[in-house]
């Protein structure tokens, strides 16, 4: 049975309506994006992704607004939807919205390519170039400005792009489990598994990093010690040539990996590569499998899945040659589903986070406040004052670091507002949330095939990573490509959110990692050190 819950919030928890009406939704708190209490900066960019959601439903002409609002720290997001009332006509408009949407399938590879892609490197060299501490000010004050524009911008190629390529996905499950009788939720996604070029590439260059440091026993001694080190640490070496060479050339196209959210207090690997020379210490220390070999085994499942499917439909032309559309759409465009992640999420994520903090040390510098950190208690509109005129704010700091310090202790409500609908069912992005059996036994959405027992590591960013060894069950809110270097030494994986297409589930099928999503509350039922067995196609998860 799903899991009901109140939308009524508890009396630690105001919440204060600007705008009457909105109370009459229902807010769902966002802990896939953003589980943890925001500062008020990363507010401001919880408008930004708004922003990009609203700049989407125009280009498809979608009756749909995306709301996002934070209460006592947490972010909470709403859909209000403007159909009309009567039944036949707002039938018919959703029809039509559908077909744009499948429309767009037909035209995303393109976009993609020739202008999506193109446009996010432009802006990572825009913020390459910015030289935050030797700009004037009135010059800084302007790239301030210029920099959460592209900002929106990445994040209105997110909403528009990302449409088909879920569209295909839906299309494909629901036609898959239509020939399928009672086909586990998570099987139909596996027709596309092993085929995310970019995951691979981060797995490749991990591989290649991991290989020169073994061969080179000093940096390797370095790596595998306690204290994490850094890349001074190892440029110090006078063997570390190779091997820092290959280092710098994995950042320059990955390192806009590591924040683990969309929030602007987890930096990326290019701000902090000492968590990147983590990974790999772990890496050394629990080899894992070949990522070639995993490869070529997640195609040879998907080919017999699809097999599978031609063998059913062999009497049925009309229906098989609607498949092998779908397969070939889902194939070519289906994994930006999660690619738009890795251009994205995380590469929007990471400039803006490191030019942040670039001019937070500039205000440092200037007297108005204690350190770089402290930029992100301030709101986007104060920042180009305080840049032009600078004056001390670091009172004013501490009383909101006091104050997200209180939040932090909060257990927010899931739900605000209007009461969600008995039995919502939620989608393939963000499945259904279940209550655990009488016998302790949770339940939530497989997304990744196995049967796996192991050790439970509650991870809930990468400070954690240090402590999962190999074989251990990850336990966490939500993961992303920023994972990737966790999981080819991970056993499984438990989430707190998400369905069959979540950025969670997707990654781990390509990794071969048994897991089950949508969980609803892993993180806090779990105990740190407890076994679990978890069922990646049921969804089933026992605690020993």
């Amino acid at each position: 049975m799903t899991m009901p819950e109140a939308a009524t919030p508890a009396a630690d928890f105001p919440v204060v309506w600007d705008d009457p009406t909105e109370a009459e939704l229902t807010w769902e708190r966002d802990d896939m994006h953003m589980p943890h209490v925001v500062a008020p900066l990363t507010v401001d960019y919880i408008s930004v992704i708004a922003h990009g959601y609203a700049y989407g439903a125009a280009r498809f002409k979608a009756p749909l607004e995306f709301l996002g609002r934070v209460w006592n720290g947490y972010a909470y997001f709403t859909m209000r939807r403007a159909w009309p009332e009567d039944e036949a006509a707002s039938e018919a408009g959703r029809a039509a919205l559908t077909e744009r949407y499948r429309q767009h399938i037909r035209e995303v590879r393109a976009y993609w390519d020739g202008r999506a892609v193109p446009e996010l490197r432009r802006i990572r060299q825009w913020f390459r170039s910015v030289r935050v501490d030797e700009l004037p000010a009135d010059k800084l004050a302007e790239a301030w400005t210029i920099a959460w524009r592209l900002a929106e911008r990445g994040w209105s190629i997110h909403f528009y792009a990302i449409t088909g390529p879920y569209q295909v996905m839906d299309d494909l499950a629901d036609l898959y489990e239509s020939v399928v009788p009672n086909a586990p939720s998570g099987e139909a996604p596996r027709l596309i598994q092993g085929g995310i070029d970019e995951l691979q590439s981060v797995e490749r260059g991990l591989e290649r990093l991991t290989a020169l440091a073994a061969a080179e026993p000093a940096i390797a001694e370095r790596l595998l010690r306690d204290d994490r080190p850094t890349l001074a640490d190892l440029e110090a070496e006078p063997t570390a040539g190779p091997f820092v060479a290959e280092f710098r050339r994995f950042l320059d196209e990955h390192g806009h990996l590591g924040g683990s959210f969309d929030d602007l207090a987890f930096p990326s690997w290019n701000e902090e590569p000492g968590m990147l020379l983590a990974d790999l210490g772990r890496r050394l220390r629990h080899p894992g499998p070949s990522g070639d070999q995993r490869r070529v085994e997640l195609a040879a499942e998907a080919a017999a899945l699809a097999n599978g499917v031609r063998a059913k439909l062999a009497d049925d032309p009309e229906r098989l040659a609607r498949f092998e559309e779908l397969l070939a759409y889902a194939r070519d465009v289906g994994p930006l589903t999660e690619v738009h992640n890795y251009w994205i999420d995380r590469l929007i994520q990471s400039c803006l986070r490191g030019f942040v903090m670039r001019v937070g040390a500039r205000l440092v510098s200037t007297g108005v406040l204690g350190v770089p950190t402290d930029i992100l208690f301030l709101r986007r509109s104060d920042v180009p004052t305080l840049v032009r005129r600078p004056a001390d704010r670091q009172a004013f700091v501490a009383e909101r670091r006091a104050e997200h310090a209180r939040q932090a202790m909060i257990t927010p409500p899931r739900h605000v507002g209007k009461p969600p609908e008995e039995g919502a069912a939620g989608d393939r992005f963000d499945g259904p949330r279940f209550q655990p059996a009488e016998d302790g036994t949770l339940r939530g959405t497989g997304a990744s095939a196995g049967i796996v027992r192991g050790t439970a590591r509650i991870v809930l960013g990468p400070a954690d990573f240090g402590r999962v060894a190999a074989g251990d069950i990850v336990v966490a809110p939500s993961s992303n490509p920023s994972w990737v270097p966790l999981f080819g030494i991970a056993g499984g994986l438990l989430t707190d959110t998400g369905g069959v297409l979540s950025h969670a589930a997707v990654v781990a099928r390509e990794f071969a990692l048994p897991a089950v999503v949508g969980l609803g509350d892993a993180t806090t039922r779990i105990t740190e050190g407890a076994t679990v067995e978890l069922d990646g196609t049921t969804g089933l998860v026992r605690l020993l």
